[in-house]
């Protein structure tokens, strides 16, 4: 358990427990009335309104549910003496219900005068007597069914009563002021037959015993109490019934709500303003007030009493509050808080003083239980306590915060039992078993009776275990489980000697007066273990597991039994009275015995050097070398406090009363649970908790704690403690803080070893008693660890003797290490003698031990110059790593041949090839090289090849050194392949290759090659001279490229001006960056160059050579103006885009003038992607023309595809803007004319007619059409059926119709995009766009289009219908189309 233990009470037994509550679902949200069967099994309730009457048991559940015959109010409710008959009588009804709780039968008792209003019990015989309205009363009796009426007793209504507790008389008031009184027959008792007569109306009235004058006299007077008014009480005498005593109160008080009788001499009166009024009820002294509180702040609803609890009641505005009767104070812990708009209408509480219930007027009956027993079991660290009538509740280590399942018992039980699932509750010979794993499974399991009373039960999982009269009997918990068989022990019939039984685990265990202790596996069916103890025994206590057992016999003495190995250690300091042991349920090593006043702390040690031991704990100290002195000393218990469970060292204790308490062990007092101490605690108290500590062997919190002090002596003790009980990983932590690195490491070695003696052999030869060790060692299931320590001392002579007798299968081994030691020694002959024998003698399945032993032989051989064998024997093993090792060995000996052999075999490559070519054994090393990526060796080789003449393996080799310097030499000297030298140098452009190849060709007249090489070897004046003089400075200007330094590239361009080689020299110029030369040779050049003149402008960015260029473009220097294209081209170069779309512009109208529609097309698109490219705004002016030329481009491939509709409205829309098709202006009106007609657009077809027949077009017109388009001047007609007219759909930005044709929204004024392949405006859906120029498209046009012509109407690229995006939502693109014709003027 994590948290820290106190002594404070786990379950406050004082605060009142709500057992149940009864809310509207059963009386719906009005005023309830209940009424509780005398002995308190059943509880009546009904609700104001309701038919249904309910009947609950204790616990609250509802047992029976009645319907009455209406829904009339419930005056009363009252069960007879006997709680057989439940009378009920109703407001308004002319009968009174009788309910038979037995039969379960509701009966209709007459009334002969159908008006009762009033009845009562005898508290004696079997007569319900029932007042009615007019005074009259009838008298039931329920055991002969009679009925008798008495006429007269009453004038008036009858409305209060009372039977006697002691005599079968009654008393009834009534609002005629008067009172009577009556016997069983009806009959007045009174003198005379003249009733009491009051000056007010009666009520509550009540009877009561008062004591006489003297006090000493056991008589009691029969008074009879009645409350006036609700303002005074009058008592009245049986034997002067005239003479009345009337008792006032205080004004400030209120009106009487309610009193009591309570015992033998008070009588308690609640007051509506919330006072409680105690007076004395004997004679003398019954007009003095003995406390008068005000314990409401503004009113006292109900009261009632208790004389078995000594309590009173009482409810109010502000709550219930409960009040001792020996001092007159409120109990604060049980006062009661309800809803304060629920106010009480009714309080009982039961005879025994154990539950109070009370129920409101907002349709609720509570029941609280106000006293409870003690009563608990516990089974591992799970506890079962009593919280209630039928009540057992389940907590864990007795934490009543945590998961806890509550189980509702059958009866009220006598005894408990708590299994790991199960809970058995009884009393006398019966037990209920309830299943309590979990809280939503808890329900009863099983129900047993039994031969005899039950002096003790067991449980396990799945098992009961119980002892009575001598005897146990063994049957499964569960009803349905197993076979349902019931085993007694002792098996033969007549013995009766078990003194004690338990069952844990799947063992039953048992002891008998013998001596005899048994365990029974309940898994087998058989007794598993017996243990005969030399006296008899009267307890057994096991452990949870069953695994150890505290034993206590005849004599009082007290062992220790573990079952595993049949040890039975005895207790020293056992206390000689103990009422029971208790086992940690945390730490299994820890028990304590008990007894009235004390608790005994005691370990057990299974494990220590030597043995097991049990000691009794206490006050703890450290010796001079660090070894523990205990003192006994017990833990004092509280006043009738009773030990029950032991939870990591704090006992829980149980009271009579039913409390839990807790109370940590002297030996636990300063341990935390496991978490230790805090730090800031003092360093003494750390000291303290350290020792104790070690004393439970509680090493991970000792150390926690050590850490803290860091004191080298504690850590010798931690490390001496744990050795004692054989925790070496523990003692290895503690000696290396000591720190002590020498007995760390020997104890790295230990941490393996379980055998006991062979750990208690290790512990006594690391202090140095090495005989002990040797004996400890010789009884341990591993006597060879005697052996081993010799090993380890590297004492091979007494090793290897005592395996000759102790471990012969060792010998091998020991050979083996002896050999390897020989060996470092460079004693080689002893060696390899002894790597022999570890040979012989060893069998042949130990592999490695074989391989070790041939591989020691192979390098001893070596050593030994048995170059053969030791070789043979190495490349046998086919162990590469003892190849390296012979083979380093033989190449230390200068056997070079043999080294690279093994070398070889080992798959060491490399060094093979080394060693043979250093050996010269080219041959050997031909099949390695192709192994091997060394380029040192690779070099090596091929040099040595070359110097063989072997020019071509030289080659080889030297290619795959990545030596291309010694290839080129080759390929030029030796193989007079040249060319391939030139394609090596020209691929890896190394300097040494590239000079040799450039002599080479120098030599051979190849002057060009000469300097091309000259250049790769960076050697660039010499390679300028040879190509100024030989004339090959193309070939010089091709080597540099545009990388050359800007003095390489001005000597260039000087070269070539002085040849006059004009258009050369201006590129060099540019390279050097002298672009004012360059645009001078450029223009110097004329038009062909103008290009090149407009990229040096644009690298140049300067504003006098851009006027320059400006001005010989526009004729200025020459008066020849340039093809405008210069300019556009210009202005893109300098980045003005702009500049450069108005100049698109000016040309696209010159060639649209000039009918050249495509060119003017394909340059507005480019300016279109130019602007688009680089974020600009898009002149709208640009965007129109390239808009209109499109829809003109488009119109011959609408018209061949049939769809004359479309291709009319792309005329109209050219029409429309005729005057920039000055050239075909006739023309393009007959297509407007001829294709309207085909789609029946009469009224454009005579529109444009009219046109065409005007003077300035009618002669242009084609003879072919004039006659028909005459016509349609002539005849006129409207727009037949069917005409294709421009359809409307929604703005894509506003929403506003328009046609389909029309782009410019007179609505938002904006601009939508148009439909590449038909001209019309984008719809949102159906959208797609050329992935190539991004202009959007109708997808369905587009798809059909690409069915017939594989091009893009707009930029002409190849598309494939497959390559069309879809776009589900093309707003995106929409904004990107709209923000191009913002911040921008039309040009």
């Amino acid at each position: 358990l994590a948290q820290s233990w106190d002594c404070s009470p786990l379950l406050a037994c004082k605060r009142m427990k709500k057992l149940f509550t009864l809310g509207p679902q059963f009386h719906g949200h009005g005023s309830v009335m209940f009424a509780w069967q005398p002995g308190g099994n059943l509880v009546a309730s009904i609700g104001e309104g309701q038919r249904n009457l309910f009947l609950f048991d204790r616990r609250g559940v509802q047992v029976e549910e009645v319907a009455l015959k209406s829904t009339a109010k419930v005056m009363q409710l009252e069960w007879d003496t006997d709680g057989e008959l439940l009378a009920i009588l109703q407001q308004g009804e002319g009968i009174v219900m009788l309910w038979r709780q037995a039969e379960k039968k509701l009966e209709v008792l007459e009334m002969n005068t159908k008006d009762p209003t009033f009845l009562a019990w005898s508290k004696k015989g079997p007569q319900l007597m029932i007042g009615t309205a007019r005074g009259n009363m009838m008298i039931y009796n329920k055991r002969t069914l009679k009925k008798q009426t008495i006429m007269g007793k009453h004038s008036k209504t009858i409305t209060c009563g009372a039977w006697h507790e002691e005599e079968n008389i009654f008393a009834c008031g009534s609002e005629d002021k008067t009172i009577t009184l009556s016997g069983d027959d009806g009959d007045s008792v009174m003198k005379g037959d003249d009733p009491l007569r009051l000056k007010n109306e009666p009520s509550l009235v009540q009877f009561a015993g008062v004591r006489g004058e003297n006090p000493n006299e056991s008589y009691r007077e029969k008074v009879v109490s009645i409350v006036l008014g609700d303002s005074s009480l009058l008592l009245c005498n049986m034997r002067e019934p005239h003479k009345p005593t009337e008792l006032s109160f205080q004004v400030k008080y209120g009106t009487i709500k309610s009193y009591c009788w309570f015992g033998d001499g008070f009588l308690v009166i609640g007051f509506s303003l919330g006072y409680v009024v105690i007076i004395s009820s004997q004679m003398r002294e019954m007009k003095e007030e003995l406390s008068s509180i005000k314990y409401h702040a503004n009113s006292l609803d109900c009261l009632c009493c208790s004389k078995a609890a000594g309590k009173i009641a009482s409810a109010g505005d502000d709550g219930i509050r409960i009040i001792s009767i020996k001092d007159f104070k409120e109990i604060k812990s049980e006062r009661i808080q309800i809803r304060p708009e629920a106010r009480v209408t009714q309080m009982h509480w039961s005879e025994d003083g154990d539950i109070l219930s009370f129920c409101t007027e907002a349709g609720w009956v509570y029941c609280y239980l106000a006293k409870l027993s003690a009563l608990s079991a516990t089974c591992n660290n799970r506890m079962a306590y009593l919280t209630s009538l039928r009540e057992m509740t389940v907590i864990e280590g007795a934490n009543e915060q945590g998961n806890k399942v509550v189980v509702q018992t059958d009866v009220e039980p006598a005894f408990v039992a708590l299994g790991p699932g199960h809970l058995a509750t009884g009393m006398n010979n019966r037990i209920w078993f309830y299943s309590c794993a979990q809280q939503n499974a808890s329900r009863l399991v099983n129900e047993q009776e039994y031969i005899g009373s039950v002096e003790s039960v067991s449980l396990n999982s799945t098992h009961a275990c119980v002892l009575i009269e001598g005897r146990v009997y063994l049957h499964p918990i569960e009803r349905n489980s197993g076979d349902g068989k019931t085993t007694i022990f002792p098996r033969q019939e007549g013995d009766r000697s078990i003194t004690c039984a338990s069952i844990v685990g799947n063992f039953l265990i048992y002891a008998q007066s013998n001596g005899r202790l048994q365990y029974f596996s309940l898994v087998d069916g058989t007794e598993v273990n017996e243990y005969n103890h030399e006296n008899g025994i009267k307890r057994c206590y096991p452990n949870q597991e069953g695994t150890r057992a505290v034993l206590i016999d005849t004599t009082g003495s007290a062992w220790v039994y573990n079952p595993v190995n049949d040890d039975c250690l005895p207790i020293q300091g056992f206390p000689s009275a103990v009422d029971r042991v208790l086992w940690d349920s945390v730490d299994s090593s820890i028990f304590v015995a008990t007894d009235a006043t004390n608790v005994w702390t005691f370990i057990y040690t299974q494990v220590e050097v030597g043995g097991s031991g049990a000691r009794c704990l206490g006050n703890v100290e450290l010796g001079p070398e660090g070894e523990l002195k205990i003192e006994s000393a017990p833990t004092p218990l509280g006043h009738g406090q009773v030990a029950v469970l032991l939870v990591d060292g704090t006992v829980v204790c149980q009271q009579s009363s039913g409390t839990l308490t807790q109370q940590r062990l002297r030996t636990h007092e300063l341990l935390s649970g496991i978490g230790g101490l805090q730090p800031s605690e003092g360093a003494e108290r750390q000291r303290v908790s350290f020792k104790q500590a070690l004393s439970l062997s509680r090493f991970q919190l000792a150390f926690k704690i050590g850490l803290a002090l860091n004191s080298k002596e504690l850590w010798i003790a931690m490390g001496r403690r744990c050795l004692d009980c054989l925790d070496i990983a523990w003692a290895k932590k503690a000696y290396r803080q000591a720190p002590s690195p020498g007995m760390v490491l020997y104890l790295d070695r230990l941490q393996t070893v379980e055998d006991k003696q062979l750990l208690s052999g290790h512990v006594a030869g690391l202090f140095g008693r090495f005989n002990h060790a040797r004996e400890y060692f010789l009884q341990s299931c591993c006597p060879e660890a005697a052996l081993e320590m010799h090993c380890d001392f590297q004492q091979w002579e007494q090793a290897l003797a005592l395996a000759q007798t102790l471990a012969p299968h060792q010998l091998p081994d020991i050979f083996l290490k002896s050999a390897l030691k020989l060996e470092n020694q460079n004693e080689h002959q002893s060696a390899l003698t002894h790597f022999e024998q570890a040979m012989r003698d060893c069998e042949l399945d130990r592999v490695n031990h074989l391989a070790q032993c041939r591989a020691g032989i192979a390098r001893t051989s070596i050593r030994l110059c048995d170059f053969q064998r030791g070789m043979q024997v190495a490349i046998e093993l086919k162990d590469p790593s003892v190849c390296k090792d012979c083979a380093h060995i033989l190449k230390s000996m200068h056997q070079n041949g043999e080294a690279a052999q093994l070398y070889e075999e080992a798959g060491a490559y490399d060094k093979a090839a080394e060693l043979y070519i250093c050996n010269k054994m080219f041959e050997a090393a031909a099949p390695l090289m192709s192994k091997i990526d060394s380029w040192k060796l690779h070099t090596d080789y091929a040099k040595a090849k070359e110097a063989g003449g072997a020019y071509r393996e030289a080659l080889a080799a030297f290619e795959k050194a990545r030596d291309s310097d010694s290839m080129v030499r080759l390929y030029l000297d030796k193989l007079d392949e040249p060319q391939k030298a030139f394609q090596l140098v020209r691929e890896t452009p190394e300097i040494p290759g590239a000079k040799r190849i450039a002599e080479y060709c120098r030599k051979n007249g190849n002057i060009c090659g000469a300097v091309e090489f000259l250049l790769l070897a960076k050697n660039h004046e010499e390679a300028y001279t040879m190509a100024e003089r030989h004339d090959e400075m193309e070939t010089f200007e091709h080597g540099i490229g545009e990388k050359g330094t800007r003095d390489q590239h001005m000597t260039i361009a000087k070269y070539y001006e002085q040849r006059n080689l004009l258009t050369n020299a201006a590129k060099h110029y540019s390279l050097a960056e002298e672009y004012p030369m360059a645009l001078k040779l450029y223009l110097k050049v004329g038009e062909k160059e103008i290009d090149r003149a407009i990229e040096v402008v644009g690298k140049a960015r300067n504003d006098a050579l851009t006027h320059t260029l400006i001005d010989y473009l526009m004729g200025d220097s020459d008066n020849l103006p340039k093809d405008p294209n210069f300019v556009y081209r210009l202005h893109k170069a300098l980045g003005n885009y702009m500049q450069a779309a108005g100049t698109a512009l000016i040309i696209a109208k010159k060639d649209q003038e000039e009918g050249n529609y495509k060119q003017a097309h394909a340059l507005l698109f480019r300016t279109y992607q130019d602007l688009k490219r680089q974020k600009l705004a898009l002149p709208q002016e640009l965007w129109r023309r390239l808009m209109i030329l499109h829809s003109y481009v488009i119109v011959k491939r609408l018209v061949k595809a049939g769809d004359h509709a479309i291709a009319a409205q792309m005329l109209l829309r050219v029409a429309k803007n005729i005057h920039q098709f000055p050239v075909h202006i006739v023309p393009i009106l007959t297509s407007v004319v001829i294709e309207c007609q085909r789609a029946k657009m009469t009224t454009e077809a005579y529109q444009y007619s009219c046109m065409l027949m005007r003077p300035e077009y009618r002669p242009q017109v084609s003879e072919q059409y004039k006659k028909k388009i005459e016509n349609i001047v002539r005849k006129p007609c409207a727009d037949a059926e069917g005409a294709a007219h421009d359809t409307q759909s929604a703005c894509m930005y506003c929403g506003d119709n328009m046609g389909d044709a029309q782009l410019d929204c007179t609505m938002c004024k904006n601009i939508s995009p148009f439909c590449i392949v038909t001209g019309m405006r984008m719809l949102r859906d159906d959208w797609t766009y050329c992935p190539s120029c991004n202009f959007p498209a109708k997808r369905s046009a587009f798809t059909a289009a690409l069915q017939t012509s594989d091009q893009c109407t707009m930029c002409e690229e190849r598309i494939k219908p497959g390559d069309l995006p879809m776009v589900t939502d093309p707003s995106a693109l929409i904004a990107d189309y709209k923000s191009l014709f913002q911040a921008i003027e039309p040009l």
